[in-house]
């Protein structure tokens, strides 16, 4: 996709829209002050959590329309699930 690959970049935002959509979904349902991401998506910050966040921002509603959940990267990024493995093996 970074090389102009239309194809790639097609996939990427269909899979930016579907994950948008959960995470939306999830934000109206629940209302969270933050939402962590963590995992691939982190990771590339401009080309996937960038529009996934503003795509998020614009469809989510709040109780109090001022405040909107923050969207924030997980402080264990892609290794979150092998320091919960780790924690499971104790």
């Amino acid at each position: 996709m970074k090389k102009g690959d239309r194809a790639g970049k097609e996939v990427v935002d269909m899979y930016i829209s579907y994950l948008a959509c959960g995470i939306t979904n999830m934000i109206n349902i629940f209302q969270p002050e933050v939402l962590l991401i963590g995992g691939g998506v982190c990771n590339e910050k401009d080309y996937l959590l960038k529009p996934l966040t503003e795509i998020v921002n614009a469809d989510q509603y709040t109780r109090n329309q001022a405040v909107k959940t923050e969207i924030k990267i997980a402080a264990l990024g892609n290794d979150a699930g092998i320091v919960g493995a780790a924690a499971l093996g104790r």
